[in-house]
């Protein structure tokens, strides 16, 4: 019950930071390696992401932004019914009504493709859209509150969640998602930046209805990593992360195991179990490049 809470958790933040990520990157391009042990097997996988926001209205109170997302997850020297690339095709709309110079409302909603590509179908989609307000409390800090619905493979889900930007001066900076992707970071000057983040990813994907009978896998990782962050070019900024998975799991679920029903973490029904299950920890490295025009 614990491990099947803590995904949900996961998941509800996730869906929370794509949507609403309080970075002013345009685009946002990343790699990360992990590795694990099963059964005396070493394994690896490695997760290609990238994400473009493009602008698409702005009149007075009224922004409107859309989101375009790629990912790839490489799972290799897993078992059979693991092993192979899955591939996550998104699509975002933002909308902020700005209420004041204080504060705003956000409306936002996503559509997703999360398969294997093998035969795609409308069971291959996941679906999410809701709302943020926003506040800023002074110069040093603002927080987010904000509901959301999801249409996930496992179910229907209402997700709450936070986000938080601090900064307390010119040297320090607390940002993101608590408690999912916080990130803590120390300004040596306007070009380096070192700190920690607690790094993490949720995800399921759909497989082929006439090879694998519509199962899809979750996956579910915690990862705390050392980061360093280097601006240059003006608008770019690189950044490396070393550290360690002390959580992961990649679950194989029948196309049936669903609870109708979540409550943040609460299922309102019965918990599926897994056909098949690895869980072990292992390193962590990423590698990212953002470019940043304002």
């Amino acid at each position: 019950m614990i491990k099947h809470n803590t995904l949900l958790l996961l998941t509800t933040f996730l869906f929370a930071n794509s949507l609403l990520a309080q970075d002013k990157d345009l685009l946002n391009v990343n790699y990360a390696v992990s590795t694990l042990k099963y059964n005396d097997t070493v394994a690896n996988a490695n997760l290609f992401d990238v994400k473009l926001k493009l602008p698409v209205f702005q009149k007075k109170q009224h922004t409107i932004v859309g989101i375009v997302g790629y990912k790839n997850l490489s799972l290799q020297n897993f078992p059979a019914d693991h092993t192979g690339n899955l591939h996550g095709l998104t699509l975002q709309g933002v909308w902020i009504y700005k209420l004041s110079d204080r504060k705003s409302l956000t409306f936002f909603a996503q559509t997703g493709l999360f398969s294997d590509l093998q035969d795609v179908s409308g069971k291959d989609f996941r679906y999410t859209a809701g709302l943020r307000y926003r506040v800023k409390h002074s110069e040093k800090l603002r927080t987010g509150w904000g509901l959301a619905y999801s249409r996930q493979f496992f179910g229907n889900q209402i997700i709450p969640f936070i986000d938080v930007e601090y900064r307390p001066n010119d040297k320090w900076s607390i940002t993101g998602q608590f408690p999912i992707k916080p990130k803590v970071l120390y300004h040596f000057n306007d070009k380096w930046s070192a700190g920690m983040e607690l790094s993490a990813d949720a995800s399921s994907y759909r497989l082929s209805a006439t090879e694998s009978d519509n199962q899809f896998i979750q996956v579910n990782q915690w990862t705390g990593l050392a980061k360093l962050e280097y601006q240059f070019a003006k608008n770019w900024e690189l950044n490396i992360g070393v550290g360690r998975n002390f959580r992961q799991s990649y679950k194989l679920y029948d196309d049936t195991a669903t609870t109708p029903w979540t409550v943040i973490t609460m299922p309102l029904g019965e918990k599926p179990d897994p056909i098949y299950e690895i869980d072990n920890n292992g390193w962590n490295i990423q590698l990212g490049i953002l470019f940043k025009p304002f």
